[in-house]
């Protein structure tokens, strides 16, 4: 009810009715489900016995069946009166069950992409080149937003101090940027080749994450092994992966022209302490989820 999953409702054949549960009503032990749009599969659906309702919640398939199904009005509108199910199927293996990843603060995978060699693909090389320009760029970015984060939470504290400590600051802040002016923040050259891409969601068998650049699909193709990985989990540290790429499908994004494609990876030969510390990670996200769902 409180993620306003949509329920299929098996009506036997290739008839299947699409609905949701709208309210719960404990006392007298029923359900109130959303009337379809179509008339004939809502009488249908009355007349059925033995309906098998299944659905999605959070990546764990559910399943029900319902019986004595009555057409009623729920606050004025045509809905289904059914009893609440005696048994409910959750199908939730420990290996498969994904939990999304939180947008505040992220999980990340970083790809470290191979160096183009002499025999190297032409085409190979002129994605090396384009990716790693967007990633230096990138890095240049977050290095003018941080410097602005940075002088903004000086002019802040600034505000705040006293007429002697406001001497002492604009005085070691004047060092600090001549410092900074003789010795400019670069890049780490380093990381101009590794690809950092914010998760969806994550399982003990793998996960998908989110690309929003055209100039890293090129070395996210489906069946593609990804060697020297780091997985970064907030607050449970990091672990580095090999991975297999499974999964590759554009999705629409709230901008238009925006790039945006879901990409789902498989672990590879993943160690004992890598995925006990992984287990830790998508427990805590749950007990987390849980909290803000109350």
């Amino acid at each position: 009810v409180k993620h306003k999953c949509m329920i299929s409702a098996g009506l036997g054949g290739k008839d299947t009715l699409l609905t949701a549960i709208i309210a719960i009503n404990y006392k007298d032990g029923t359900l109130i489900l959303d009337y379809g749009a179509s008339d004939y599969l809502n009488k249908k659906l009355v007349s059925t016995p033995h309906v098998k309702f299944t659905t999605g919640f959070n990546g764990i398939q559910v399943a029900f069946t319902g019986d004595k199904i009555t057409k009623v009005k729920y606050q004025g509108d045509d809905a289904f009166l059914m009893p609440i199910p005696s048994s409910l199927f959750w199908y939730n293996r420990r290996e498969y069950y994904r939990v999304n990843t939180p947008i505040m603060n992220p999980s990340l995978c970083e790809i470290r992409l191979k160096t183009p060699q002499e025999n190297s693909k032409p085409e190979y090389i002129e994605a090396y080149k384009a990716a790693t320009n967007t990633i230096r760029n990138q890095l240049l970015t977050k290095l003018q937003v941080d410097a602005v984060a940075e002088q903004q939470a000086f002019l802040k504290a600034y505000a705040k101090m006293s007429v002697e400590n406001k001497i002492k600051a604009k005085s070691e802040r004047q060092k600090l940027e001549a410092q900074r002016e003789a010795n400019p923040i670069t890049i780490d050259e380093k990381k101009t080749n590794l690809i950092s891409l914010h998760l969806h969601d994550i399982s003990l068998t793998g996960f998908s994450m989110r690309n929003h650049s055209e100039d890293f699909s090129f070395f996210l193709n489906r069946g593609t092994i990804c060697e020297d990985c780091t997985l970064i989990m907030p607050e449970h540290g990091e672990v580095n992966v090999s991975l297999q790429i499974m999964m590759k499908r554009e999705v629409e994004f709230h901008k238009a022209g925006e790039f945006s494609e879901l990409v789902g990876v498989q672990f590879l030969n993943l160690k004992q302490s890598s995925e006990t510390l992984i287990l830790r990670y998508i427990q805590d996200l749950e007990r987390q989820s849980g909290v803000l769902n109350l």
